[in-house]
């Protein structure tokens, strides 16, 4: 349509020329193309897939006459011709020799050529020439104020600028940066980047530089002859009074007539009724009295106090006193304003549900308090009711399930621990979690309840790190209903220990790393490891209570507990190519064996592949595991002990909210016990790499803003399940509808 129907050049003036491609020939092997894409002032218009320009067919898709609705709205979705600008291309010339220069290359060279082709198109090429770069031979200071020497030396050694480096623009911002930080944090209230500049010599030969770091004093910018710590006098928190009281206050301690409060070695001004405890208050502030004025500390207080979700509005401001103490340092009082927001909440969500392929609707009445002992506890209580259609699948046809649950939470901003590390806390913002939750779910071949209880903590190591460590939680599952039908095919089977009443007491340990930021589109990754343990400390002590048992199995309240270890790691990499496209990929690998009290892992711990977030040309719980093939099966129910997956999908922005996407996935599930394993199942060595299930497919998302509606198609491309030699459907036969996963989804798959 795009190809044939219109021309690339519609649009394009008479005596103007499309540009129809941009070539980087670049004679410097440490100068990526990465690096001068951003200098370059006219790219061409943008390619799906690398060769298709779809954005600029969608616009030659419309007509001449420009206030037609249609042609109005393929202009807006559509992407308007690049126009050949000779200004353009001189200054993105001169842009990547500035670069270049900043980045040390101070003898490199750039042009640009325009080569004309066909009537109305024109290729332009930049063609660069870094030369030799200039490195730093050594840096030398020269600190005019005798109060800051020692401060700027100490720490010489995590210079930036270090001997052999090379001498660019941003190593120099980045020491000045470091410098400023290290001393606005030792007191230096006042000291800013503007005193700090360099002098660099490059005339010593062999491409190196010597270079200077001159930090002149105050005198010119504030009549002070030195640079002078301050130190702090009061810390005023200032609960929901307005701004301007706060600062024309003639006392700190008073505003506009509001109540003050002294706790500790902090003040909390308020006209009405403290809703929450000011020992709140006390603990989420890194500022004391007496203490040497720190830039970072006020920014980890400003964290600190936003994890409580207790304010709508946090400030945190500076004002010099006037004053000075006995040593001569002059006194700041540090105003910390907040906004209290509600505190309780209560609301009503209808949504969509996909559970790994098998579409749904759920209801949940949610109730939440931010503050409900007046010490920042977050306390949640939840109700669900879902029900969810699955197909059959020997047949179309469908069945429905049905799940009902509950949870309580209450989220505490500390540790719950009988030591008191106030420190940490205010280091790592750590919080301690307390749930109890119960659910029921009905299928049609089994019923079953889990009953939840656990203690856990999470801290945060820096802004793209946290942690999760759970040293206790406790799973009561009971299967009070098993189909006739499905028992008698697993009950001389190793699952049959999957579906009885069971109960697991495990410890657990997440680490997460996520450096995806909302609203920014860049590159990011995304890591999620996981360690868990079940029954270990129920076996060491088991023999308190089942000393005259003669089963071969230990029993806790005449339940027999699982015993197993189980890790898993769940890595993506988000790539962003261009403004309308990005490619992703994300490598999951997990394996859980269980030993001791309970031969195989208990059925919620066990892993499953197939359904929308995994290998989607199969149905969720459908594949494996290895080559194993269970044809009778009525219901899909396919779980093992190890799983491996790779996911490679090319996502692109097509018009209005519509997207495309295109994926490649590779994976299946495993056996990990040879005496627990169906035919085929279990994972050798030598074998598994020709049991990875393939699929390929296209997708199609609607994006909402809110939430994105997701439709994929997948097709089984290496179906392990076939016999050796036929598992290659397209190079043994046609694709069938039965080779064919259709799934809709709520979200990106990851």
């Amino acid at each position: 349509m795009f190809g044939a129907g219109c021309s690339s050049t519609k649009f394009v003036p008479e005596g103007e020329y499309l540009l129809t491609n941009v070539k980087v020939k670049n004679r410097g092997a440490d100068v990526r193309k990465e690096q001068l894409n951003p200098y370059i002032r006219q790219q061409e218009n943008t390619k799906l897939l690398g060769v298709w320009k779809f954005y600029l067919g969608l616009y030659n898709l419309s007509g001449r006459d420009g206030d037609k609705g249609i042609n109005k709205w393929l202009r807006s979705i559509g992407e308007e011709p690049v126009i050949f600008d000779p200004f353009l291309a001189t200054q993105s010339s001169r842009q990547i020799s500035l670069f270049l220069k900043n980045q040390g290359y101070f003898q490199s060279s750039v042009s640009d050529t325009a080569s004309f082709s066909g009537k109305k198109k024109v290729k332009v090429t930049y063609d660069i020439n870094p030369g030799n770069r200039y490195f730093l031979k050594d840096l030398r200071y020269r600190i005019e104020d005798d109060t800051i020497r020692d401060e700027i030396l100490r720490d010489s050694l995590s210079s930036f600028l270090r001997p052999g480096r090379p001498f660019t623009v941003n190593l120099h911002e980045l020491e000045r940066e470091r410098i400023t930080e290290n001393l606005r944090n030792r007191g230096f209230y006042k000291f800013s980047e503007e005193f700090i500049y360099f002098r660099s010599d490059t005339t010593v030969g062999n491409h190196l530089v010597v270079d200077s770091m001159v930090v002149v004093s105050p005198e010119d910018a504030f009549g002070e002859k030195h640079h002078r710590r301050y130190k702090i006098n009061d810390v005023l928190f200032h609960i929901g009074i307005g701004t301007a009281d706060v600062l024309d206050s003639d006392s700190s301690t008073q505003a506009g007539g509001a109540d003050t409060l002294n706790y500790k070695d902090i003040f909390v001004v308020f006209n009405d009724e403290l809703s929450f405890k000011p020992e709140l208050l006390s603990s989420s502030s890194y500022i004391h009295p007496g203490d040497l004025y720190n830039a970072g500390l006020a920014n980890r207080t400003h964290q600190l106090l936003s994890g409580l979700r207790l304010f709508k509005y946090i400030n945190i401001r500076f004002r010099e006193t006037g004053r000075v103490d006995e040593e001569g340092t002059p006194l700041l009082d540090c105003l910390i304003r907040l906004s209290p927001g509600k505190p309780q909440s209560i609301s009503f969500d209808i949504e969509g549900t996909n559970s790994s392929g098998n579409l749904g609707a759920a209801g949940n009445l949610t109730y939440q308090h931010k503050n409900l002992l007046r010490g920042g506890e977050f306390f949640t209580f939840n109700t669900r009711l879902a029900r969810q259609n699955q197909f059959v699948r020997t047949s179309s046809e469908e069945f429905n399930t049905l799940e009902l649950g509950a949870e309580a939470s209450l989220v505490l901003p500390r540790f719950l621990l009988p030591l008191r590390i106030e420190q940490f806390r205010q280091r790592y913002n750590p919080k301690t979690n307390i749930g109890l939750a119960y659910n029921y779910q009905r299928r049609p071949d089994y019923t079953r309840t889990i009953a939840n209880a656990r203690l856990g903590y999470n801290w945060k190591s820096s802004r793209y790190i946290s942690h999760s460590f759970y040293p206790v939680e406790f799973n009561f599952v009971s299967i009070p209903e098993v189909n006739d039908d499905f028992w008698e095919r697993i009950r001389n089977t190793f699952l049959r220990y999957t579906y009885e009443n069971h109960l697991i007491m495990n410890m657990n340990y997440s680490f997460l790393l996520n450096q995806q930021v909302l609203g920014q589109s860049r590159d990011f990754w995304y890591l999620r490891a996981n360690v868990e343990s079940a029954g270990n400390l129920l076996a060491f002590v088991s023999g308190m209570w089942n000393n005259n048992s003669d089963q071969d199995y230990d029993e806790l309240l005449g339940v027999r507990y699982a015993q197993y270890v189980k890790s898993d790691v769940d890595l993506r990499f988000n790539n962003r190519i261009d403004r309308y496209s990005s490619l992703v990929w994300r490598v999951f690998a997990g394996v859980g064996y269980p030993y001791g009290n309970l031969d195989v892992l208990p059925f919620e711990k066990r892993y499953f592949s197939g359904g929308a977030n995994s290998i989607r040309a199969w149905p969720v719980r459908g594949l494996g595991p290895g080559s194993y093939n269970e044809e009778g099966a009525r219901f899909y129910n396919q779980t093992a002990d190890i799983k491996l997956e790779f996911n490679l999908e090319y996502r692109f922005k097509l018009f209005w909210i519509l997207e495309g996407a295109l994926f490649l996935d590779v994976g299946n599930i495993w056996s990990i016990r040879a005496d627990a394993s169906p035919e085929g199942g279990l994972f050798e060595v030598d074998k598994f790499a020709e049991q990875l299930a393939v699929g390929t497919g296209l997708g199609m998302r609607f994006d909402f803003n809110y939430f994105i509606f997701r439709f994929d198609a997948g097709f089984k491309t290496h179906d392990p399940s076939l016999p050796s030699g036929e598992r290659w459907i397209p190079l043994n036969r046609p694709w069938t509808w039965n080779d064919v996963g259709f799934n809709f989804a709520i979200g990106y798959p990851f």
